[in-house]
């Protein structure tokens, strides 16, 4: 890590605070952002792998964020007076099977992609805000897409070889996050997860010169409404990403939750199109999924399980689907264990592997199966 930027945001801080946060099961705790002052907080997963994919063999390795993602994270805040705040927040995605950090993207495009080399990036978030308690949360810089949101809230793996991450296949580089960006959050509610009537909104640009066709390239509007009730929640969201080759990226989606006793069952349906055919998926222009999971509470511990399918409009008519299962077990407030298993079945054009993931394992052959599964340990701080 470049040592002048860590040790910078340190300085900052009036008092080191170790703080836990996560994002998986309720019992996951998060970084308390209403405290004054910076705090570090991070996530190290790891886990023993083995990954199959039909034709192309077999694949052992340790791989990173097998349960949550793997980070390094420094957050500040701080009191205006007249209910107004400031803050910053910076996160950093890790590889810690090999200590190395993960890519980042300067312009919303394929051109824009940056770190070939690993290095240190604050590749997950990179945003300063300011915060009204009557008018809400406005922020400048890197951060998560408001459609992507209903992606990671109802699905029960939202990471590792469970993740249903191929309900991304057609988007573009903001199928996750958008750089360059200005995201608006109504009031009381600054994450995935909110109570009552809530909207999130973001543009982003791509910061392209010139004048042809291209120039609004990487150029994003996005939106988010939801309710979250007391013991259910549902949001409906849309993100277009403007692409002159392709007729622009739109993806949809809605999703719901609803938990009792522990358990928390969660839908999502949803849709990634293009105007025009996109020749690197065989031609097709919409892909359409759909996905039931839940959490099933047992004794400390829960089992996540879902079921994920995938339609392309291409001239295979291909198609895919994936179900998955696990187990999680605490050991502590920080410390947890966990096991997936997941099967892919494709049809078709399509030969998704069974991670989506950077270590997504041996790619199948067209139409071909691929399985695989996750034991590993999550420790957070």
């Amino acid at each position: 890590m470049n040592k002048t930027i860590l040790w910078s945001v340190l300085a900052l801080a009036p008092q080191l605070a170790w703080a836990q946060t996560g994002a998986g099961h309720p019992g996951a705790g998060q970084t308390g952002a209403g405290q004054p002052g910076v705090s570090v907080y991070g996530v190290v997963d790891m886990a023993l792998s083995s990954y199959r994919g039909e034709g192309a063999g077999s694949r052992h390795m340790v791989t990173s964020s097998g349960n949550q993602a793997s980070r390094l994270g420094f957050k500040g805040r701080e009191s205006l007076g007249d209910r107004l705040w400031a803050g910053f927040e910076l996160e950093s995605g890790l590889n810690t099977d090999t200590g190395t950090g993960q890519a980042s993207n300067t312009n919303n495009q394929a051109s824009g992609a940056v770190n070939p080399n690993g290095a240190i990036t604050f590749n997950r978030k990179s945003y300063v805000y300011l915060e009204g308690q009557d008018w809400g949360q406005l922020r400048l810089g890197r951060d998560y897409t408001p459609a992507f949101w209903n992606l990671f809230a109802f699905d029960p793996f939202r990471v590792g070889v469970g993740m249903s991450g191929h309900v991304l296949n057609g988007t573009t580089a903001t199928g996750f996050r958008a750089s360059n960006s200005v995201g608006y959050f109504s009031p009381g509610c600054t994450t995935f997860q909110c109570k009552g009537l809530f909207f999130q909104g973001m543009l982003a640009a791509g910061e392209n010169t010139g004048s042809d066709a291209t120039k609004r390239d990487g150029n994003l509007y996005a939106w988010r409404l939801g309710y979250g009730g007391a013991d259910f929640d549902i949001a409906v969201a849309s993100a277009t990403t403007k692409n002159a080759a392709v007729g622009d990226f739109v993806q949809s989606n809605i999703g719901g939750a609803y938990q009792w006793q522990g358990h928390r069952l969660m839908a999502l349906v949803g849709q990634n199109k293009t105007r025009i055919p996109v020749a690197a998926l065989s031609g097709t222009s919409r892909g359409s999924f759909w996905q039931l999971g839940a959490w099933i509470s047992v004794g400390p511990g829960y089992i996540p399980v879902s079921y994920m399918q995938l339609q392309r409009n291409d001239a295979a008519d291909s198609a895919a689907r994936k179900l998955a299962v696990g187990y999680v077990h605490p050991l502590s407030k920080r410390t947890t264990l966990y096991g997936t298993y997941a099967h892919v079945t494709n049809r078709g054009a399509l030969r998704l592997p069974v991670s989506s993931g950077a270590e997504q394992g041996p790619v199948p052959v067209l139409g071909g199966n691929a399985s695989g599964f996750d034991l590993g340990i999550r420790h957070v701080f």
